[in-house]
Protein backbone atom coordinates (compact mmCIF):
# COMPACT_ATOMS: atom_id res chain seq x y z
CA UNK A 1 0.00 0.00 0.00
CA UNK A 2 1.23 3.55 -0.67
CA UNK A 3 2.06 5.86 2.20
CA UNK A 4 -0.86 8.00 3.33
CA UNK A 5 0.25 11.60 3.78
CA UNK A 6 -2.65 13.60 5.19
CA UNK A 7 -3.78 17.10 6.04
CA UNK A 8 -6.76 16.70 8.35
CA UNK A 9 -10.05 17.95 6.94
CA UNK A 10 -11.15 18.70 10.51
CA UNK A 11 -8.73 21.61 10.48
CA UNK A 12 -10.36 23.10 7.39
CA UNK A 13 -12.50 26.04 8.37
CA UNK A 14 -14.92 28.04 6.24
CA UNK A 15 -15.77 31.61 7.32
CA UNK A 16 -19.36 32.50 8.12
CA UNK A 17 -21.15 33.58 4.96
CA UNK A 18 -23.17 36.78 4.93
CA UNK A 19 -26.14 37.41 2.67
CA UNK A 20 -24.11 38.33 -0.39
CA UNK A 21 -21.55 35.65 0.39
CA UNK A 22 -24.27 33.03 0.53
CA UNK A 23 -25.57 34.14 -2.85
CA UNK A 24 -22.08 34.13 -4.29
CA UNK A 25 -21.73 30.51 -3.21
CA UNK A 26 -24.62 29.43 -5.42
CA UNK A 27 -23.94 27.66 -8.66
CA UNK A 28 -20.38 26.82 -7.66
CA UNK A 29 -20.83 23.11 -8.22
CA UNK A 30 -21.15 23.39 -11.98
CA UNK A 31 -18.78 26.35 -12.18
CA UNK A 32 -15.78 25.24 -10.11
CA UNK A 33 -12.42 26.33 -11.44
CA UNK A 34 -8.81 25.65 -10.52
CA UNK A 35 -7.07 25.12 -7.23
CA UNK A 36 -7.03 22.68 -4.33
CA UNK A 37 -7.86 22.49 -0.66
CA UNK A 38 -6.70 19.94 1.90
CA UNK A 39 -6.60 16.34 0.71
CA UNK A 40 -4.91 13.01 1.30
CA UNK A 41 -2.16 12.25 -1.19
CA UNK A 42 -2.60 8.89 -2.89
CA UNK A 43 -0.76 7.09 -5.62
CA UNK A 44 -2.87 7.04 -8.80
CA UNK A 45 -5.90 4.86 -8.18
CA UNK A 46 -4.63 4.22 -4.66
CA UNK A 47 -6.21 3.68 -1.27
CA UNK A 48 -5.01 2.75 2.19
CA UNK A 49 -6.16 0.86 5.26
CA UNK A 50 -7.33 2.72 8.35
CA UNK A 51 -6.57 1.71 11.93
CA UNK A 52 -10.08 0.17 12.03
CA UNK A 53 -9.20 -2.20 9.20
CA UNK A 54 -11.34 -0.33 6.68
CA UNK A 55 -10.26 0.76 3.22
CA UNK A 56 -9.59 4.50 3.39
CA UNK A 57 -9.76 6.96 0.54
CA UNK A 58 -10.60 10.59 -0.20
CA UNK A 59 -13.66 11.88 -2.01
CA UNK A 60 -13.14 15.47 -3.15
CA UNK A 61 -16.29 17.57 -2.91
CA UNK A 62 -16.83 20.44 -5.31
CA UNK A 63 -18.06 22.82 -2.60
CA UNK A 64 -18.44 23.21 1.16
CA UNK A 65 -20.34 20.48 2.97
CA UNK A 66 -24.10 20.84 2.75
CA UNK A 67 -27.27 19.00 1.83
CA UNK A 68 -26.19 18.93 -1.82
CA UNK A 69 -23.82 16.19 -0.60
CA UNK A 70 -26.36 14.87 1.87
CA UNK A 71 -26.35 11.27 0.65
CA UNK A 72 -22.58 11.03 1.01
CA UNK A 73 -22.61 12.45 4.52
CA UNK A 74 -25.62 10.33 5.52
CA UNK A 75 -23.77 7.22 4.35
CA UNK A 76 -20.88 8.27 6.59
CA UNK A 77 -22.98 9.41 9.56
CA UNK A 78 -25.33 6.42 9.60
CA UNK A 79 -22.57 3.84 9.24
CA UNK A 80 -23.44 2.59 5.75
CA UNK A 81 -19.87 3.13 4.57
CA UNK A 82 -18.39 1.35 7.56
CA UNK A 83 -20.75 -1.58 6.96
CA UNK A 84 -19.26 -1.83 3.48
CA UNK A 85 -15.73 -1.84 4.89
CA UNK A 86 -14.98 1.75 3.85
CA UNK A 87 -13.58 4.78 5.65
CA UNK A 88 -14.14 7.70 3.28
CA UNK A 89 -12.80 11.17 3.92
CA UNK A 90 -15.08 13.78 2.31
CA UNK A 91 -12.87 16.78 1.60
CA UNK A 92 -14.65 20.12 1.43
CA UNK A 93 -14.14 22.15 -1.71
CA UNK A 94 -14.48 25.79 -2.65
CA UNK A 95 -14.61 28.18 -5.59
CA UNK A 96 -11.11 27.21 -6.71
CA UNK A 97 -11.35 23.43 -6.38
CA UNK A 98 -10.33 21.58 -9.53
CA UNK A 99 -11.90 18.28 -8.55
CA UNK A 100 -11.35 16.57 -11.91
CA UNK A 101 -7.62 17.23 -11.81
CA UNK A 102 -7.39 16.06 -8.20
CA UNK A 103 -8.88 12.71 -9.22
CA UNK A 104 -6.93 12.49 -12.49
CA UNK A 105 -3.67 13.06 -10.59
CA UNK A 106 -4.53 10.45 -7.95
CA UNK A 107 -4.71 12.92 -5.08
CA UNK A 108 -8.36 11.99 -4.52
CA UNK A 109 -9.87 8.66 -5.46
CA UNK A 110 -13.38 9.89 -6.32
CA UNK A 111 -15.26 13.12 -6.88
CA UNK A 112 -18.17 14.36 -8.96
CA UNK A 113 -18.44 16.22 -12.25
CA UNK A 114 -21.07 16.62 -14.96
CA UNK A 115 -21.46 15.28 -18.48
CA UNK A 116 -19.97 18.34 -20.20
CA UNK A 117 -17.05 18.29 -17.76
CA UNK A 118 -16.35 14.64 -18.48
CA UNK A 119 -16.28 15.29 -22.22
CA UNK A 120 -13.94 18.24 -21.70
CA UNK A 121 -11.69 16.13 -19.49
CA UNK A 122 -11.59 13.40 -22.12
CA UNK A 123 -10.58 15.90 -24.80
CA UNK A 124 -7.75 17.05 -22.53
CA UNK A 125 -6.51 13.53 -21.88
CA UNK A 126 -7.80 13.01 -18.34
CA UNK A 127 -8.17 9.25 -17.64
CA UNK A 128 -11.54 9.59 -15.90
CA UNK A 129 -14.68 7.45 -15.99
CA UNK A 130 -18.19 8.24 -14.73
CA UNK A 131 -19.75 5.33 -12.82
CA UNK A 132 -22.95 6.72 -11.23
CA UNK A 133 -25.10 9.87 -11.18
CA UNK A 134 -26.88 11.33 -8.16
CA UNK A 135 -29.30 13.61 -10.02
CA UNK A 136 -30.95 12.08 -13.07
CA UNK A 137 -31.27 15.44 -14.80
CA UNK A 138 -28.83 18.34 -14.64
CA UNK A 139 -30.31 20.89 -12.20
CA UNK A 140 -28.74 23.75 -14.15
CA UNK A 141 -31.40 26.31 -15.08
CA UNK A 142 -31.91 29.86 -16.28
CA UNK A 143 -33.28 31.88 -13.35
CA UNK A 144 -35.42 34.94 -13.98
CA UNK A 145 -37.79 37.18 -11.98
CA UNK A 146 -41.16 35.51 -11.54
CA UNK A 147 -42.80 38.70 -12.84
CA UNK A 148 -40.70 38.60 -16.05
CA UNK A 149 -40.11 34.88 -16.54
CA UNK A 150 -37.96 33.36 -19.23
CA UNK A 151 -39.89 30.24 -20.24
CA UNK A 152 -38.41 29.52 -23.66
CA UNK A 153 -35.62 30.44 -26.04
CA UNK A 154 -37.98 32.97 -27.63
CA UNK A 155 -38.33 34.74 -24.27
CA UNK A 156 -34.56 35.33 -24.25
CA UNK A 157 -34.64 37.66 -27.26
CA UNK A 158 -33.61 41.20 -26.32
CA UNK A 159 -32.54 40.16 -22.82
CA UNK A 160 -29.20 39.94 -21.01
CA UNK A 161 -28.37 36.52 -19.59
CA UNK A 162 -25.51 35.79 -17.21
CA UNK A 163 -24.07 32.41 -18.14
CA UNK A 164 -20.62 30.81 -17.84
CA UNK A 165 -18.82 30.13 -21.10
CA UNK A 166 -19.42 26.37 -20.85
CA UNK A 167 -23.17 26.95 -20.71
CA UNK A 168 -22.98 29.49 -23.52
CA UNK A 169 -21.56 26.73 -25.72
CA UNK A 170 -24.61 24.60 -24.94
CA UNK A 171 -27.13 27.40 -25.49
CA UNK A 172 -25.91 28.67 -28.86
CA UNK A 173 -26.94 25.62 -30.92
CA UNK A 174 -30.33 25.52 -29.15
CA UNK A 175 -30.88 29.19 -29.98
CA UNK A 176 -30.03 28.53 -33.61
CA UNK A 177 -32.30 25.48 -33.73
CA UNK A 178 -35.18 27.74 -32.65
CA UNK A 179 -34.50 29.95 -35.70
CA UNK A 180 -33.23 32.82 -33.57
CA UNK A 181 -30.13 34.88 -34.25
CA UNK A 182 -27.81 34.42 -31.23
CA UNK A 183 -26.82 38.09 -31.61
CA UNK A 184 -30.35 39.05 -30.51
CA UNK A 185 -29.58 37.68 -27.03
CA UNK A 186 -26.82 39.21 -24.90
CA UNK A 187 -24.91 36.40 -23.18
CA UNK A 188 -22.46 37.79 -20.62
CA UNK A 189 -19.91 35.66 -18.75
CA UNK A 190 -20.42 35.50 -15.00
CA UNK A 191 -19.09 33.72 -11.98
CA UNK A 192 -21.10 32.33 -9.08
CA UNK A 193 -23.01 35.41 -7.90
CA UNK A 194 -26.81 35.27 -8.50
CA UNK A 195 -27.18 38.60 -6.69
CA UNK A 196 -26.71 39.99 -10.20
CA UNK A 197 -30.21 38.70 -10.90
CA UNK A 198 -31.69 39.86 -7.61
CA UNK A 199 -30.28 43.36 -8.18
CA UNK A 200 -31.58 43.51 -11.77
CA UNK A 201 -28.19 43.66 -13.47
CA UNK A 202 -29.18 40.72 -15.68
CA UNK A 203 -32.56 39.48 -16.90
CA UNK A 204 -31.61 35.84 -16.51
CA UNK A 205 -28.92 33.95 -14.65
CA UNK A 206 -27.64 30.39 -14.89
CA UNK A 207 -27.23 28.40 -11.69
CA UNK A 208 -28.29 25.13 -10.12
CA UNK A 209 -31.97 25.45 -9.26
CA UNK A 210 -31.53 23.14 -6.29
CA UNK A 211 -29.22 25.61 -4.53
CA UNK A 212 -30.18 28.99 -6.01
CA UNK A 213 -33.96 28.87 -5.62
CA UNK A 214 -34.04 28.30 -1.81
CA UNK A 215 -31.36 30.96 -1.21
CA UNK A 216 -33.04 33.54 -3.44
CA UNK A 217 -36.37 32.92 -1.74
CA UNK A 218 -34.69 33.36 1.61
CA UNK A 219 -33.82 36.98 0.76
CA UNK A 220 -37.29 37.69 -0.60
CA UNK A 221 -36.59 37.23 -4.32
CA UNK A 222 -39.05 34.86 -5.98
CA UNK A 223 -37.38 33.28 -9.04
CA UNK A 224 -38.77 31.46 -12.02
CA UNK A 225 -36.45 28.77 -13.36
CA UNK A 226 -36.25 27.03 -16.70
CA UNK A 227 -34.16 23.85 -16.62
CA UNK A 228 -31.76 23.54 -19.54
CA UNK A 229 -32.88 19.93 -19.81
CA UNK A 230 -36.29 21.29 -20.89
CA UNK A 231 -34.52 22.88 -23.85
CA UNK A 232 -32.87 19.62 -24.82
CA UNK A 233 -29.51 19.86 -23.03
CA UNK A 234 -28.61 16.30 -21.93
CA UNK A 235 -26.93 15.87 -18.59
CA UNK A 236 -26.79 14.63 -15.02
CA UNK A 237 -26.08 16.35 -11.73
CA UNK A 238 -23.23 15.07 -9.55
CA UNK A 239 -21.72 12.43 -11.81
CA UNK A 240 -19.48 10.24 -9.69
CA UNK A 241 -16.02 9.83 -11.20
CA UNK A 242 -12.82 7.87 -10.71
CA UNK A 243 -9.69 7.08 -12.69
CA UNK A 244 -9.86 4.28 -15.23
CA UNK A 245 -7.18 2.30 -13.39
CA UNK A 246 -9.07 2.72 -10.12
CA UNK A 247 -12.04 0.93 -11.67
CA UNK A 248 -9.74 -1.90 -12.65
CA UNK A 249 -7.87 -2.15 -9.33
CA UNK A 250 -10.68 -1.35 -6.87
CA UNK A 251 -13.87 -2.37 -8.65
CA UNK A 252 -15.27 -4.16 -5.60
CA UNK A 253 -14.63 -1.13 -3.38
CA UNK A 254 -16.40 1.18 -5.84
CA UNK A 255 -19.38 -1.19 -5.95
CA UNK A 256 -19.54 -1.19 -2.16
CA UNK A 257 -19.11 2.59 -2.13
CA UNK A 258 -21.94 3.09 -4.61
CA UNK A 259 -24.17 0.72 -2.65
CA UNK A 260 -23.59 2.74 0.54
CA UNK A 261 -24.29 6.00 -1.29
CA UNK A 262 -27.53 4.63 -2.69
CA UNK A 263 -28.63 3.92 0.89
CA UNK A 264 -27.48 7.37 1.98
CA UNK A 265 -29.39 9.21 -0.74
CA UNK A 266 -32.49 7.09 -0.13
CA UNK A 267 -32.38 8.10 3.53
CA UNK A 268 -32.07 11.79 2.61
CA UNK A 269 -35.01 11.55 0.19
CA UNK A 270 -37.14 9.84 2.83
CA UNK A 271 -36.04 12.05 5.74
CA UNK A 272 -35.34 15.57 4.35
CA UNK A 273 -35.87 17.46 7.62
CA UNK A 274 -33.76 15.07 9.69
CA UNK A 275 -31.10 15.13 6.97
CA UNK A 276 -31.01 18.95 6.93
CA UNK A 277 -30.68 19.07 10.71
CA UNK A 278 -27.91 16.46 10.67
CA UNK A 279 -25.97 18.37 8.03
CA UNK A 280 -26.20 21.70 9.87
CA UNK A 281 -25.44 20.19 13.26
CA UNK A 282 -22.40 18.15 12.25
CA UNK A 283 -20.97 19.06 8.85
CA UNK A 284 -21.95 22.40 7.31
CA UNK A 285 -20.07 25.69 7.87
CA UNK A 286 -21.19 27.80 10.84
CA UNK A 287 -24.27 29.89 10.11
CA UNK A 288 -25.79 27.45 7.61
CA UNK A 289 -29.57 27.75 7.74
CA UNK A 290 -31.60 24.57 8.40
CA UNK A 291 -34.66 25.85 6.54
CA UNK A 292 -32.58 26.62 3.47
CA UNK A 293 -30.97 23.18 3.62
CA UNK A 294 -34.43 21.60 3.87
CA UNK A 295 -35.50 23.67 0.86
CA UNK A 296 -32.55 22.34 -1.12
CA UNK A 297 -33.38 18.77 -0.09
CA UNK A 298 -36.95 19.23 -1.31
CA UNK A 299 -35.70 20.71 -4.61
CA UNK A 300 -33.30 17.80 -5.13
CA UNK A 301 -35.82 15.05 -4.51
CA UNK A 302 -37.35 14.84 -7.99
CA UNK A 303 -33.90 15.02 -9.59
CA UNK A 304 -32.71 12.07 -7.48
CA UNK A 305 -35.71 9.74 -7.74
CA UNK A 306 -36.97 10.80 -11.19
CA UNK A 307 -35.85 9.90 -14.69
CA UNK A 308 -34.29 6.49 -15.16
CA UNK A 309 -33.99 6.06 -11.38
CA UNK A 310 -37.72 5.27 -11.31
CA UNK A 311 -37.11 2.16 -13.42
CA UNK A 312 -33.56 1.15 -12.59
CA UNK A 313 -32.81 2.53 -9.12
CA UNK A 314 -31.00 5.47 -7.55
CA UNK A 315 -27.69 6.69 -9.02
CA UNK A 316 -28.39 5.13 -12.41
CA UNK A 317 -26.30 6.35 -15.33
CA UNK A 318 -26.85 5.90 -19.07
CA UNK A 319 -24.13 6.23 -21.74
CA UNK A 320 -26.79 7.46 -24.19
CA UNK A 321 -26.89 10.77 -22.29
CA UNK A 322 -23.18 11.19 -22.98
CA UNK A 323 -23.68 10.34 -26.65
CA UNK A 324 -26.29 13.09 -26.96
CA UNK A 325 -24.01 15.56 -25.18
CA UNK A 326 -21.14 14.77 -27.55
CA UNK A 327 -23.44 15.38 -30.53
CA UNK A 328 -24.56 18.72 -29.07
CA UNK A 329 -20.92 19.63 -28.43
CA UNK A 330 -20.02 18.96 -32.04
CA UNK A 331 -22.90 21.15 -33.15
CA UNK A 332 -21.75 23.91 -30.81
CA UNK A 333 -18.09 23.56 -31.79
CA UNK A 334 -16.93 22.73 -28.27
CA UNK A 335 -16.14 19.20 -29.48
CA UNK A 336 -13.93 19.45 -32.59
CA UNK A 337 -15.34 17.75 -35.65
CA UNK A 338 -12.22 15.61 -36.01
CA UNK A 339 -12.02 14.64 -32.34
CA UNK A 340 -12.64 10.98 -31.58
CA UNK A 341 -14.79 10.60 -28.48
CA UNK A 342 -15.29 7.00 -27.41
CA UNK A 343 -18.15 7.22 -24.90
CA UNK A 344 -17.30 3.76 -23.56
CA UNK A 345 -14.10 5.35 -22.24
CA UNK A 346 -16.12 8.08 -20.50
CA UNK A 347 -18.82 6.16 -18.65
CA UNK A 348 -19.58 2.66 -17.39
CA UNK A 349 -22.75 1.08 -16.01
CA UNK A 350 -20.83 -1.83 -14.49
CA UNK A 351 -20.46 -0.30 -11.01
CA UNK A 352 -24.02 0.95 -10.49
CA UNK A 353 -25.53 -2.23 -11.94
CA UNK A 354 -23.55 -4.33 -9.47
CA UNK A 355 -24.41 -2.00 -6.59
CA UNK A 356 -28.13 -2.10 -7.34
CA UNK A 357 -28.11 -5.92 -7.31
Amino acid sequence: MPSHVATSVDRFRVPRLGRRGALAALGALPLAGLGALSFHVLAPGGAASSTRGLMTFDHQLGWVKGIQFGGYLAALDRGYLAEEGLDVNFVAGGPGTDYRTLVASGRAMTSESNVAGMIDGHLHGQPLVAFAAVMQHDPGAIMSPVGRPIRSVQDMVGKTLGVPNSVRAQLIPLIRRAGIDPASIRLVPVGSDPSLLASGQVDGYYSWSTTAVPALRKIGFDPHWMPLSDLGVPGYGQVLIARRDTLAQHRDALVRYTRALIRGWRWVVDNPQEAAEMIVRKYAPPGTDVAEQRGQADMMRDYIVGGDAKRHGLLWIDPAVFEKAVALGREAGSVPADAEVDVSRLVTQDIVRAALK
